[in-house]
């Protein structure tokens, strides 16, 4: 599976050896600037700039420089469910927006993600038979990505991390207890029948469920893929037992070079934008360098795992990471 998703990189690395080259960034211009600290560099390009979502790249960006923003956004009030990864940190403040910063050494630059709470609504839960496999959550209030009678992915507001507990054993009472996989703040199973779940703490009181129908029912428009294979492997290492079972079922190299391709793919969808309002514009092939640069990254993130499986939390995040982008490649393709 890794290496298919290298084969991806490297041939849409070929279609996005191309971005816009630095620009003067004045921050008062940013509409959620007041969220945030002004970087200490005002050199980069502006992807997104809405009330909903901000991204902007700043360019020239040292490790000092680096370790000091990331401080000043802790205290702005940075630090709920906060996470953090050789590259990464993700945290909400006490209003819900939700910050991802990323820092990439090898070409100074600082990555700044910023998305305004998630507006949710009072849902009726799902009447299908994928809505009946499952308990429904004490809380009403919930935004649907999709809802499909054999399957749907939700999000569950105001929950608590013991609220999500709770569901994760009233799931697992009523049949999703098969090759299950838990961590603090995740659980994939399986029932007997073949049904999938993947339930999450996103953080900020936030759930999220997604069922799948059995990957041979024939009514199912999607596959799934199974959660766990290594568990139930005799052969398996105690170094990939280990990591099944820390903290985050996680291993943080795996998901840094995660959330490096998934940073890079919003990098190149940003860019098929921009190129599709203005095909005929050559300053869109200037940056040809930084391309092969961050590819040159990304060979060496994904070469240390040619000879290693990803586990289940592994497996279930990369899904997570592949489904965000495709999502929106078709976005930009429609």
């Amino acid at each position: 599976m890794k290496k298919s998703l290298l084969i991806i990189l490297c041939l849409l690395l070929c279609y996005a050896l191309c971005a816009c080259g630095a620009e003067e960034i004045v921050w008062d211009n940013i509409i959620l600037g007041d969220k945030l600290p002004t970087p200490p560099v005002n050199k980069g390009q502006i992807y997104t700039n809405t009330p909903d979502n901000l991204w902007v790249s700043i360019e020239g960006i040292s490790d000092v420089q680096h370790v000091d923003y990331l401080n000043l956004c802790k205290e702005y009030g940075f630090t709920i469910d906060a996470y953090s990864s050789s590259i990464s940190y993700e945290a909400f403040n006490a209003e819900g927006y939700e910050l991802r910063i990323e820092y990439y050494n090898s070409n100074s630059k600082l990555s700044i993600h910023l998305d305004s709470p998630m507006e949710m609504s009072t849902i009726d839960w799902p009447s299908g038979i994928a809505g009946q496999q499952l308990p429904i959550p004490k809380s009403t209030t919930g935004k649907f990505s999709h809802e499909y009678d054999d399957h749907f992915f939700v999000y569950i507001g105001n929950t608590t991390k013991a609220d999500y507990a709770d569901y994760v054993d009233d799931c697992s009472q009523m049949g999703f207890n098969v090759d299950y996989n838990k961590g603090d703040d995740y659980y994939y199973a399986d029932n007997e029948d073949g049904w999938h779940i993947s339930l999450r703490y996103e953080g900020n009181n936030i759930m999220s469920i997604d069922i799948d129908a059995p990957k041979n029912d024939s009514n199912s428009s999607e596959t799934t893929i199974p959660a766990t294979e290594e568990l139930t492997d005799p052969n398996v290492t105690e170094e990939v037992a280990e990591k099944n079972n820390n903290n985050s079922g996680l291993d943080p190299d795996f998901k840094a070079a995660m959330d490096s391709y998934e940073e890079f793919m919003d990098e190149y969808i940003a860019f098929m934008k921009k190129y599709k309002d203005d095909p005929y514009n050559l300053s869109l092939l200037t940056d040809y360098a930084d391309y092969m640069s961050q590819y040159t990254d990304f060979v060496e993130d994904f070469d240390k795992w040619e000879n290693e499986d990803m586990n289940a939390a592994e497996t279930a995040y990369y899904i997570e990471v592949q489904t965000r982008v495709n999502k929106k490649l078709l976005e930009v393709a429609s």
